[in-house]
C-alpha cells in the first residue's frame, strides 16, 4: 500500500508527462478491442452464412475459352430458359433454376401491367433500404408495406395507364393476374446512376432493359419499385429473367453433389455445342476456406496492432521512468543511505510503471467498449467484444509495464547512494 501511495504521489508531480504516456496505452488498447470485436463479429457472420448453406446446393457457371469474353458471357447466351426443363430430367436433380443473387439483372422483373384495357411495359426492381428514391406523387414505402401488394411506378407507366401521374395514386394495376396498389410515382430527379467499379458488365455491357453503360449515360433509366417479397413472387412464380447468368442446382438426398453437377454440365455442353467454353460447378468448401482464411488474417492483423501499440506505449513508459530516475537521484540516494535495499528501490519504480499501464489499460477498455458500440452502427454486422480479448488486452498492459519498466527500475536500484546524494 505504501508503494502505491508513493507511486501516486510521484506521478502527480508529472501530470502532463503521465497523460501523454497514458494516451499511447489507451489508443493501443482501444485499437485492439475495436479490431478484435470487428473480427469476432465477422467470424460470427461467416459462421451464420456457412450454417445457412445447403450442402446439396451448388451453382453452375460458364467460363468462356477466350479470356477476353469473360465479362461478356451474357452475349454468348450459355444458358437458356429451355435448358431448365431439359436439365430437370437429369438423374439426381431435385430442383434447378436461374441463380438468385443481389445483382440487378436477377432482381428485376420485366412484364406488362394493365388497367381498364390499357397496357404498359413495366420494369420492376426491389427498393433497397439504402436507396434514395423518393415519391413525386403519393408516398414512399413504409414498414407495413413489406407484406402488402403495393408498387411505386414510373411517370411513364402512370401516364400510360392512368393519363396523369396524380390520378394513379390509390389505383390498382394488374400484373400477371394479381392486383397491386399504386402508392407512389417515382421522382426521377432523386435517382442517381448505378455505379459499380468492380463490375465491368454494369459499366460497359449491361443490356438496355437494365442499366445503360456508365461511360455513355445521357439519362438515368427509371424502374418501378416493389417490396422484396412481392417482387420475388413475381420473378420466381411467373417468369424467368430475360438473361440467365448461372444456374442454382439442388441435388436430391442420397446423390453425390459433384457427380450430379458434372452430369448437368455435360448436358449443358450438349445443349450448347456451338459455344466455346466450359460449364463448371462451384465448390462450396472453397468459399468456406476463403472466409476462414480471411478471419485468420484478421487475427494476425489484430496481433500486429497489439504488438505495435504496446511497443509504442512501452517506449513511452520507459521514457517517463528514465526521466523520473534522473530527476529523483537525490531521493534515491537518501533512501539508500537510511537503509532501503536495491530491491525496494527497484520495486517502487516498477510499481509506478505498472500503475501507469494498468490505468491506461482500464481506460482503454472502457473507451474501447464505447467505440465498438458506436462503430457497430456503421457496419453491416454487429461488432462483438468478448472476454478473451479484454483479458488478453489487460494482461498485455501489465506485461508492458513490467517489461519496459524493469530497465529504468534496475538502473535506479544500482545507483551509488553517495554519488546520488551529491548530484
Amino acid at each position: 500500500m505504501n508503494l502505491i501511495k508513493s507511486a501516486l504521489a510521484n506521478l502527480k508531480g508529472h501530470k502532463l508527462r503521465v497523460a501523454v504516456t497514458l494516451l499511447w496505452i489507451i489508443m493501443g488498447i482501444t485499437s485492439v478491442i475495436l479490431v478484435s470485436s470487428i473480427g469476432n463479429g465477422m467470424k460470427k457472420e461467416v459462421a451464420n452464412s456457412v450454417s445457412k448453406v445447403n450442402p446439396n446446393k451448388t451453382r453452375i457457371s460458364f467460363e468462356p475459352t477466350d479470356s477476353n469474353m469473360t465479362n461478356m458471357s451474357a452475349f454468348l447466351q450459355p444458358f437458356a430458359n429451355s435448358d431448365i426443363e431439359e436439365l430437370s430430367f437429369v438423374e439426381g436433380v431435385e430442383k434447378i433454376g436461374p441463380s438468385k443473387d443481389d445483382s440487378n439483372y436477377n432482381s428485376t422483373y420485366y412484364g406488362e401491367a394493365t388497367f381498364d384495357k390499357k397496357t404498359t411495359s413495366v420494369e420492376i426492381s426491389e427498393l433497397k433500404k439504402d436507396s434514395k428514391v423518393k415519391a413525386m406523387y403519393g408516398r414512399n414505402f413504409a414498414i407495413e408495406d413489406e407484406n402488402r401488394k403495393v408498387v411505386m411506378i414510373t411517370v411513364q407507366n402512370a401516364t400510360d395507364l392512368f393519363s396523369t401521374p396524380e390520378s394513379a395514386i390509390g389505383k390498382g394495376m394488374s400484373i400477371n393476374g394479381h392486383i397491386f396498389e399504386v402508392i407512389g410515382v417515382v421522382d426521377e430527379s432523386s435517382i442517381t446512376p448505378e455505379e459499380d467499379n468492380n463490375n465491368l458488365m454494369s459499366q460497359e455491357f449491361t443490356p438496355i432493359t437494365s442499366y445503360m453503360p456508365k461511360k455513355s449515360q445521357e439519362f438515368t433509366p427509371i424502374t418501378s419499385y416493389m417490396p422484396k417479397k412481392s417482387l420475388d413472387g413475381l420473378i420466381s412464380q411467373y417468369s424467368y429473367p430475360s438473361e440467365i447468368y448461372g444456374l442454382d442446382l439442388i441435388v436430391s438426398k442420397g446423390f453425390d453433389l459433384f457427380e450430379v453437377a458434372n452430369n448437368v454440365c455435360t448436358k449443358l455442353q450438349d445443349l450448347h455445342p456451338d459455344i466455346s467454353g466450359s460449364y463448371t460447378p462451384e465448390d462450396p468448401t472453397e468459399q468456406t476456406q476463403a472466409l476462414d482464411s480471411m478471419v485468420s488474417n484478421i487475427n494476425l492483423f489484430i496481433t500486429a496492432i497489439t504488438a505495435i501499440s504496446m511497443f509504442v506505449g512501452g517506449v513511452g513508459v520507459m521514457n517517463i521512468m528514465y526521466v523520473s530516475v534522473m530527476e529523483r537521484q537525490r531521493e534515491i540516494g537518501i533512501r539508500r543511505a537510511i537503509g532501503a535495499k536495491p530491491r525496494h528501490i527497484m520495486l517502487q519504480f516498477l510499481t509506478e510503471a505498472v500503475f501507469i499501464t494498468v490505468c491506461g489499460g482500464i481506460l482503454g477498455i472502457i473507451i474501447g467498449f464505447i467505440v465498438v458500440n458506436y462503430a457497430s452502427n456503421y457496419l453491416p454486422f454487429k461488432a462483438i467484444p468478448n472476454a478473451n480479448s479484454l483479458f488478453y488486452a489487460f494482461i498485455a498492459t501489465v506485461v508492458t509495464g513490467v517489461v519496459f519498466g524493469i530497465v529504468p527500475a534496475f538502473k535506479a536500484s544500482r545507483l551509488d547512494p553517495i554519488k546520488a546524494i551529491y548530484k
